[in-house]
């Protein structure tokens, strides 16, 4: 693919585009009204280009100057701590205008003519070495035959405060005519409608996703809402099938929450460059990504659809977050976790023994656990299962989270979860709350409370090994070094040593019954150490089936 027009071409064009972009917007009083309330007006203007050096999307930005003639930019930032490499050549493009170093890293100082247009320039590129596996989505993925990016991973812009009210304008049209165009404003197939807009608060801007490029679209029903996928690879299944999946999932949740109010709605589906292990999902505004290994098979990952759907409601329909995003991170992914799982068990797509398996698994790794999935998704279990008792299974946690969104008018803090949970439960109750999610606290687990006294599921406490690899995971696949080995755990006994080269590896994270295999690059060829990945021994509650009962009836505990 190469470039359409010359980049001197594409700045004149902008230079137009933006002057009667402004005037326009000048030119009622009832813009002038709208205008009254807007922060800034931005307009950015894209083109992809291949160059020897490898795939580049040029960004051109466009906004009013203020009357000083300087200010602070915000950068594009990586999400995990990751080192942020994909922004280059930034530049001043209208007249005077430069672009200097500031205070932080983050940020950037820009000088120019007071009260006149400011443009900027610069290029995003792909900025890791090997195939596309997770955690490199997260970096803008810039390739010859399409891009995938969102807001705040990609747009340089004025330093803006989330809920500021901004308007912004999106030029593709210098995209190759053939690719497609699918982002949280808007979709097309083909060369025509290349220029979209949003007004509204910013944060939707900054979580907003773009992709473009050789994407399939497909735009479909979900009940009487209009919905899109966009999907580039070839997989296991059809098309028709991923849609006719994630049709059943998305409509499911919508009447949980009793919601369809969605206009518009975008899944976008990527592989990652391997056959199996792999799966991973993300929520944006108006739309969620998939990331799914080749070979996977789309009924195998209902929850994982579930779980990105739920996003549309937990946090994003909840209110304004005025506290630490961490604080409620329990709330946010653990509760969505639960009910991902809980919804599509109850829907009748996984059976209560798999059901079990997966909350068994959590439990056993709650008490040292920093997950706020695992925590959140245990937390979320006992919660509801103290709702349910307490009002004689007249309410549950549903109750909490409906009115968690019906008060979206209201900030959205750590306090505020507590109190619409504490109207709910009991002070002792509430107490043991506050202290499983501020001070890492244990929970009293009932007998099947949360599937509504479930007869047929019994607790019982069991001694089992936590899932202990035995070296720092992370910080070893970061460096494709062996960190960190535990001179007592079950890696150094199997051999795995400091310092030797990471060639791969083959994990079932969680699962202290299938070996951990650990493939190490020596100077005598490849060695493989595999070995049971089981740490020190705890009691940990578990649930357990009847299976006479089960057996007589299957459905009992489908819907409490």
């Amino acid at each position: 693919m190469k470039s359409l027009r010359g980049r001197s071409s594409l700045y004149l064009c902008f230079i137009l585009y933006f002057t009667v972009a402004l005037l326009s917007g000048s030119a009622s009083t009832s813009a002038a009204r709208q205008n009254a309330v807007i922060s800034r007006t931005l307009t950015y203007a894209f083109q992809p280009e291949v160059t020897s050096a490898g795939a580049v999307l040029h960004v051109t930005l466009a906004f009013q100057g203020n009357d000083l003639g300087t200010e602070e930019i915000k950068l594009p930032t990586q999400s995990a701590g990751q080192t942020f490499r994909a922004l280059n050549n930034l530049r001043g493009l209208s007249t005077d205008t430069t672009v200097a170093d500031s205070e932080s890293p983050d940020n950037k100082t820009i000088h120019y003519k007071p009260n006149q247009p400011v443009v900027l320039g610069y290029d995003l590129v792909k900025d890791w070495t090997g195939p596309l596996v997770g955690p490199n989505q997260f970096h803008p993925v810039v390739m010859p035959e399409y891009l995938e990016i969102f807001g705040a991973n990609s747009l340089v812009s004025p330093k803006l405060d989330s809920q500021s009210l901004v308007k912004v304008n999106f030029d593709w049209q210098n995209l190759p005519k053939d690719w497609s165009l699918a982002t949280s404003f808007g979709t097309s197939n083909g060369a025509d409608d290349r220029v979209q807009s949003y007004s509204g608060r910013w944060i939707q801007v900054s979580e907003a996703l773009f992709a473009a490029g050789d994407f399939r679209i497909h735009k479909f029903q979900i009940g009487q809402r209009a919905a899109v996928l966009a999907i580039r690879s070839q997989w296991e299944f059809s098309d028709d099938q991923l849609i006719s999946d994630l049709q059943k999932v998305i409509a499911m949740e919508r009447a949980f929450w009793r919601d369809d109010n969605f206009p518009y709605f975008l899944i976008a589906v990527n592989a990652y460059d391997r056959d199996s292990g792999s799966v991973e999902g993300s929520g944006y505004t108006n739309a969620f990504w998939l990331y799914l290994s080749r070979k996977e098979r789309s009924s195998d990952h209902l929850a994982l659809y579930a779980h990105e759907a739920f996003h549309s409601w937990n946090v994003r329909r909840m209110g304004i977050e005025t506290g630490k995003r961490k604080e409620i991170d329990w709330f946010h992914e653990g509760f969505t976790e639960y009910y991902a799982q809980l919804l599509v068990y109850r829907a009748g797509w996984a059976t209560l023994a798999s059901y079990l398996d997966g909350v068994n698994g959590d439990l056993s790794k709650f008490q040292d656990s920093n997950s706020d999935y695992v925590r959140g998704r245990i937390i979320g279990m006992w919660l509801d299962g103290e709702i349910r008792k307490e009002s004689g299974n007249k309410k549950s946690l549903d109750n909490v989270m409906r009115d968690v969104v019906a008060e979206a008018d209201k900030p959205l803090t750590l306090d505020r979860i507590l109190e619409t949970i504490g109207k709910y439960i009991s002070a002792d109750a509430r107490r043991q709350l506050e202290q499983a999610v501020k001070q890492h606290g244990m929970l009293t687990f009932p007998n099947g409370a949360w599937l509504g006294e479930c007869s047929m599921v019994k607790l019982s406490m069991d001694e089992m090994p936590i899932f202990d690899l035995g070296f720092d995971y992370d910080a070893s696949m970061a460096k494709k070094i062996v960190i960190g080995v535990k001179d007592d755990g079950p890696a150094f006994k199997a051999g795995l040593r400091d310092g030797q080269r990471i060639a791969g590896r083959s994990i079932n994270q969680g699962n202290t019954d299938k070996t951990a295999k650990i493939y190490i690059d020596t100077d005598q060829g490849r060695q493989t150490i595999e070995y049971y990945p089981r740490g020190k021994r705890i009691i940990v509650p578990q649930y357990h089936l009847d299976q006479a009962e089960y057996t007589a009836n299957p459905n009992a505990c489908k819907n409490p």
